[in-house]
């Protein structure tokens, strides 16, 4: 990680979206730990874009969370540390898209759905979120793409603290996988599981973030 540099420091627009990535990524984080951590005791399935994906465990169509968690960890590492910017706004569309267009996609084709969460017994209305936020989402995707490519090429180096954080914020993965492999199913084990895998979602934009020391804020406000 030493020669990896950010060529992009936050802004608003960017902390937003990183609280939106971490939100939209629950979906794909949360069954993918648990289809390795639970086996075949846990059941998924996803509509994306009129197609059912579903699996237990490692089987079934475990190779489209494994696509998924791939394509939201180069978003995510796109953000800042990626120097073609283009690279960049084509994710952050495709993201909308993957996320957003595909809610409101099956909005369209079905009508209101409800999301139902069993470990932690949670009902809402897909409708009811999805749509507003889909809105929201377009504009801060809008607004910072014209930020970013209004902002000038920085190199701000990956420090040790984002190292520590990538261990802080991703060792407890080892607590989680005794959790959710040996308690009962949508017990106080899974229930402690998931409330930890949902701490680490939002958690994950301290470990992308690019930290500022001293010398590169001198340098920066120069």
């Amino acid at each position: 990680m030493k020669n990896l540099v950010s060529h992009r420091k936050p802004d608003i627009w960017k902390k937003i979206l990183m609280f939106l990535f971490s939100l939209t990524f629950i979906i794909v984080w949360l069954p993918f730990i648990r289809s390795v951590f639970d086996g075949q005791s846990y059941v998924w399935g996803t509509q994306y874009f009129g197609v059912w994906f579903r699996g237990a465990g490692l089987n079934g169509d475990f190779g489209f969370l494994i696509l998924q968690l791939l394509f939201y960890a180069g978003l995510m590492f796109s953000i800042f540390w990626i120097k073609d910017r283009r690279i960049f706004y084509s994710l952050l569309i495709l993201w909308w898209i993957n996320f957003f267009g595909n809610l409101l996609f099956d909005i369209i084709k079905n009508g209101d759905t409800m999301f139902h969460g069993d470990t932690l017994n949670i009902h809402v209305s897909i409708s009811a979120i999805v749509i507003p936020l889909s809105v929201i989402g377009l504009l801060v995707v809008i607004m910072a793409i014209r930020s970013d490519a209004a902002s000038e090429d920085l190199a701000i180096e990956w420090k040790s603290k984002n190292n520590l954080m990538l261990g802080i914020i991703l060792g407890p993965l080892v607590v989680e996988a005794i959790l959710f492999s040996v308690g009962e199913p949508h017990g106080i084990t899974d229930q402690v599981g998931v409330v930890m895998a949902l701490i680490q979602c939002f958690s994950l934009p301290f470990i992308y973030k690019p930290y500022i020391n001293k010398k590169e804020l001198s340098t920066l406000s120069k």
